[in-house]
């Protein structure tokens, strides 16, 4: 039982700083949710070229996302172990995820900020379907525990 204790606590000493830096980005994804956070620049009817102009807190969330422990490149591995093929079931999976899955929260992570390097939909679409504000929401819950 102590080990088990034991255990948590280096689980949550490991990703605390880590879920610190994300969770400050709570009320930001409360706000936005339903909105959009991202602007095409060029759309007037000269221009045939149009690229995405980010809500610079979007991009700052995703700069703070890159540099924590939670990136995976393997992501990929994650999602065919757990089987997720949909927005529902990552929610599904987020929401009961426990410390022992942290994996799991890190992957999901990171399929939408390194798809997002190469995909400009993919940032605004993990804001506006609420799985940054799951995953971060979580994060704080697991790493808030008290012992």
């Amino acid at each position: 039982m102590n080990g088990d204790l034991d255990n948590r606590r280096k689980i949550i000493e490991q990703y605390k700083p880590d879920v610190q830096l994300l969770i400050r980005y709570i009320p930001w994804l409360e706000q936005k949710k339903d909105e959009q956070v991202v602007k095409e620049y060029g759309r007037e009817e000269e221009t045939v070229l149009t690229f995405p102009v980010y809500d610079s807190t979007l991009l700052a969330l995703v700069k703070t996302a890159q540099k924590t422990c939670f990136m995976n490149r393997n992501y990929r591995y994650i999602y065919t172990r757990y089987g997720i093929h949909s927005v529902a079931k990552e929610i599904e999976l987020i929401e009961h995820a426990t410390l022992r899955e942290m994996d799991l929260l890190g992957g999901i992570l990171s399929r939408y900020v390194m798809s997002g390097m190469t995909k400009g939909s993919v940032w605004p679409e993990a804001v506006q379907n609420g799985v940054f504000l799951a995953l971060f929401k979580k994060l704080q819950e697991l790493v808030d525990i008290t012992l």
